[in-house]
């Protein structure tokens, strides 16, 4: 990819690139956090019969929800490019064009983007994909049989691909919010920013039925809705109020 974007790729200690690394930097810290209490949570759990467990699940090749996170390295990387877009590799590359960060000028609209692309590395959505697309394969070689190869392919996206990666974006935009909110950037500002990218992108009536993504004003009402707004500004709260105490101890 590398390879492929050379001479669009913003050198590090340009201005936007340090900008988008420093609040990638705090989402991820964000995320590593969460996975030290995940891990700490066991440690109660501490006799022999649970270390025994553990060791079986290793033997058998058993790996934690959250092991395709640890050891990651980290990158970030600014494409100079008017493409709106952005995404997070399973191996946790973060990649970000500048299309983007002209629309989306605040610390806190860029920080929902990167928490909802860095979400789909913590959901493991990629291999997720690809393994729901076997079984899609799979069955559409059973009906091909049956009914029109035509048919089967447009009935198969309809009612099975593309409601599964709306289910998958709404999942990271999720994720996203308590990531963000738990690096200090208030996710009262998420939903807004997501009916600004339906609008950028060019929201239809029909984009809930017939695209990999809910509409922008969809995935703003879902973010609003009382119980999911109120978990992540209790978080954020918390994360401003760490936030205060170490500055009062430096």
């Amino acid at each position: 990819m590398k390879v492929g974007l050379k001479g669009k790729i913003l050198h590090a200690m340009h201005p936007e690139s340090v900008r988008v690394r420093l609040i990638s930097k705090d989402i991820i810290e964000a995320l590593q956090r969460g996975l030290k209490k995940e891990q700490g949570k066991n440690e109660v759990l501490n006799d022999m019969w649970v270390d025994q467990s553990r060791e079986k699940g290793k033997e058998k090749g058993g790996k934690s929800a959250t092991g395709h996170l640890e050891g990651l390295n980290w990158e970030v990387l600014i494409v100079n490019d008017h493409v709106v877009n952005a995404f997070c590799l399973p191996g946790g590359k973060i990649v970000v064009f500048t299309g983007l960060l002209e629309h989306f000028r605040t610390d806190e609209e860029i920080a929902t983007i990167i928490g909802h692309e860095v979400a789909h590395a913590v959901a493991r959505h990629a291999a997720e994909q690809i393994t729901k697309n076997l079984w899609f394969t799979i069955g559409q070689l059973i009906l091909y049989q049956f009914v029109m190869p035509d048919l089967v392919n447009t009935m198969s996206n309809l009612l099975l691909k593309l409601p599964f990666s709306r289910r998958m974006e709404i999942e990271a935009d999720y994720i996203g919010l308590l990531l963000m909110a738990s690096a200090g950037y208030d996710p009262r500002v998420a939903p807004k920013v997501f009916e600004k990218l339906g609008q950028v992108s060019g929201d239809s009536a029909l984009r809930d039925y017939l695209s990999t993504h809910p509409s922008g004003k969809r995935r703003s009402k879902l973010l609003s809705e009382a119980s999911v707004m109120h978990e992540a500004v209790a978080i954020y709260r918390e994360a401003m109020v760490g936030r205060e105490i170490d500055g009062f101890f430096l």
